[in-house]
Formats: structure tokens, sequence, C-alpha cells
């Protein structure tokens, strides 16, 4: 009979056993031989079972708990008239020690707290760039803030506020002149995108360019008079 092993387990099992798997591994400790480490009698037995307190389900999981905590491998299969045998394996670590419990009333260690995380830096509001002069010019006065961003791209590309302004002026003059409905006018972040401040100045059109009924056009606001 295994009683060295048993001496072994109950000195050196590790902690990371239950008291249940502790106990299984000794009974099965006393049942091995002490030269090979190997169990003589079946695990299913009703002595094993009933020195070990367990069912038989019961004594398979703990079983399989034991071979996965590294303490236990099965040495030989189950055949007919023959038990499946299970090896000690050796338990020359040195078992871990349990994590002492603080004595009642002692002050408990406060836990970490979690580290700020750092202030994100706000974007500062961006200063004037002379859009509201842009803005002031040109006669369709649709999306403000897609034509910011628009004429905020147009200036990363090296275009001047001034020659933007003065770029939209002249095509508002043009599209007062030519008498051009609202409607045909493009929105100032397309105007903008399509970089249409380089454009060419255009002909001016035809005099006396009659103007469909029902239809708007772009007129100046000095040109309307007070009745």
């Amino acid at each position: 009979m295994g009683d060295r092993l048993v001496t072994e387990v109950m000195d050196m099992a590790p902690a990371t056993l239950t008291h249940r798997e502790a106990w299984v591994l000794a009974v099965l400790a006393a049942d091995a031989h002490d030269d090979t480490r190997t169990t003589q009698s079946s695990v299913e037995a009703p002595a094993v079972l009933r020195r070990a307190r367990v069912s038989r389900p019961q004594m398979y999981a703990v079983l399989k708990a034991l071979i996965t905590k590294g303490v236990l491998k099965r040495a030989a299969a189950g055949q007919r008239n023959r038990a499946a045998a299970y090896t000690l394996l050796p338990l020359d670590a040195e078992p871990q020690p349990v994590p002492a419990r603080p004595a009642p009333g002692a002050p408990r260690r406060p836990a970490p707290q979690p580290q700020a995380r750092p202030a994100r830096k706000r974007t500062p509001p961006p200063v004037d760039t002379g859009f509201d002069e842009f803005w002031a010019a040109y006669p369709r006065k649709v999306a403000k803030g897609t034509a910011r961003t628009a004429w905020t791209k147009a200036l990363k590309r090296g275009v001047t506020a001034e020659h933007i302004t003065a770029a939209a002026s002249r095509a508002a003059a043009q599209w007062r002149a030519a008498h051009t409905e609202l409607r045909f006018i493009p929105h100032p972040a397309t105007w903008l995108n399509g970089e249409r401040y380089d454009d060419e100045p255009e002909q001016p059109p035809a005099q006396n360019q009659p103007t469909l009924p029902g239809t708007a056009r772009y007129t100046d606001p000095s040109e309307k008079g007070i009745f």
C-alpha cells in the first residue's frame, strides 16, 4: 500500500486543490503502489468510493480535475475485465501558500483608484478669416455651415480671402446683370469646392432679357425702391 504516497499528498498537496480533491487524491495514494505510484484497485470499487466519500459520477469529475491540475494522469484505460489505472505524479513543487485573511477589525488596504484620464485639449474657436464678408457678397445664402467648411478648405489650398470675396462679388454682379434665377445660382459650398473663384469673367448678357412669370431672380438690394 502507498503509505509513503499518502504522507506525500498530505504534506505537499498543492493549495489549488479543493478539500474533496485532496481527500480523493489521498485515497488513491493509499491504494497505489509506493514504487510505481499507480492505483491497484478500480476507482469504481465500492470500498474506494466509500473511502473517498463520493459517488461514481463525482469520482470521475474529481479525477478530471486532478488530471487538469497536473497531479494525476491516466496510466491505463479501462478494458474488459480490467479497471482503469491512474498514476500519481510527483509532488516536488513547493505548495503555494494560501493568502491569509485579514484579522477581524484590521484596517483594509484601500483599493487602487483608477487614474484620471488627462483632459482633452479643446480646439480654440476659429479666428475670423473673412468668411462673413464672403457670405455678405454671395447672393444665394444656403447651408452656411457647409459653406464655412468649404471656405476653410479653400484657404488651406493657399487661396486668399480677398481673392475669393472679390470673385464672389464679380459673380454676383454677373448673375444680377443676367437676371439669373436664384435656383440656378450654385450653393456657396458648391461654388467654393469647385474653385469657381478662379473662373474668367463671363461676357455681359444681352440687355432687356425677359424674365419668365413666376420665377425669382437675384437682384441687388440697392435696386429695390421704397414704395
